[in-house]
Parts: C-alpha cells; structure tokens; sequence
C-alpha cells in the first residue's frame, strides 16, 4: 500500500468513525484492536491488511469508496481523486 492510499484510507476511517459518533476505543473493540491500534491507523502509522480494512468498513457500515470519500482533499488528490 502506498503511503498516499494509506494517508486517505486514514483519514477516510477517522472522518467517518467522527460522523457516526464513535470513540476509537469503540472502533477497536467493534475490529478486535487496541485504541492505541486505532490511532496508529487514522494517524496513518499503521497499514492494515484487506482482511483489517474489511472489519473496518464492517464495523462503520461503509465501503472503501465511502471511506475515500470523505477522505481529506489533498489525499485524495495525491491519488489522482476527484
């Protein structure tokens, strides 16, 4: 995964985990992950794997393309996104 996808899938995960009123420590009980885990994540830190991604999506009832939706503009832009 390049450090761009992995920058907007984070910032896709932490926006919608804000708009649906979860706290990270939810998310991460709701993936089977520590908070600090969360963190990682939405802080870009921490890659995840499809299986991962797949809990994720799950766990905020949301696709991958939502996720790079509501991910930050200039993100999305380094990926070529509209």
């Amino acid at each position: 995964m390049t450090i761009s996808l992995r920058l907007a899938i984070a910032g896709g995960i932490r926006a919608e985990r804000a708009r649906i009123g979860l706290t990270q420590a939810e998310l991460g009980e709701r993936i089977g992950r520590a908070k600090q885990t969360v963190q990682e994540i939405e802080q870009g830190k921490t890659g995840l794997w499809a299986e991962d991604l797949a809990a994720v999506c799950r766990a905020l009832d949301c696709t991958l393309a939502e996720l790079l939706e509501r991910a930050d503009p200039d993100d999305r832009a380094a990926l070529g996104l509209p």
